[in-house]
């Protein structure tokens, strides 16, 4: 995966704070529901 990062877009790989602060912005939502946030340093773009 390190070898792998410079080719993202965001030339980083998440980390696991990146993470909770996504599930953490997702839980504070009232009106979002059956969504699928992907968080992969912009490797699907």
């Amino acid at each position: 995966m390190r070898k792998l990062a410079p080719n993202l877009l965001l030339q980083r790989l998440a980390a696991p704070g990146d993470i909770a602060s996504l599930i953490c912005a997702a839980l504070e939502q009232e009106a979002m529901t059956g969504q699928i946030i992907t968080v992969d340093s912009g490797q699907t773009l």
